[in-house]
């Protein structure tokens, strides 16, 4: 059994023809308010819960988030809203989720691609890209488990697109 687990979810499909004046205010849309509370539904379901939630400061990662914890019907994971994992890179990434492990088993990281394909591809270079050349996907979300305390050793638990 895995050490720790860690559950990436990318944003859901966002509105391109929303009024939002900036990129970073982008909200879901239809698509994405229907896709999100089913990614929380299926992690419930299949058993995943996160410790901890690290989320992007962007509109749609929130939106998504908060619609993820209504359909699994979490309550009270402390969450951390952060500017800086908005089209965060790699090692940013990578160092927040070392930084996040510090206090629990398992965490969520709520983003955006590249950074989520790029961490996706790190931990678990089996998965195939979509027809689009992306694995995460809108509303993607890999469960990825990690044997050690170190973070070295990654296998990917489950992998959900919807």
């Amino acid at each position: 059994m895995a050490t720790k687990q860690l559950i990436l979810l990318r944003h859901a499909k966002s509105d391109w023809y929303s009024a939002a004046r900036t990129d970073h205010d982008r909200p879901l849309n239809d698509r994405g308010r229907r896709d999100a509370p089913r990614v929380g539904a299926w992690l419930s379901r299949n058993g995943y819960r996160p410790e901890r939630i690290l989320c992007s400061s962007a509109e749609r990662t929130r939106e998504t988030l908060n619609r993820v914890i209504h359909g699994s019907n979490w309550e009270d994971i402390p969450t951390d809203v952060s500017s800086g994992l908005y089209h965060a890179g790699e090692s940013f990434l990578t160092d927040r989720i070392a930084d996040g492990f510090s206090d629990c088993g398992a965490l969520m990281v709520v983003g955006h691609n590249p950074g989520m394909d790029l961490l996706v591809m790190r931990f678990c270079p089996e998965l195939e890209p979509g027809a689009n050349g992306k694995l995460m996907t809108t509303a993607a979300c890999a469960v990825i488990g990690f044997d050690d305390e170190d973070l070295t050793n990654p296998g990917l638990i489950d992998f959900r697109r919807p």
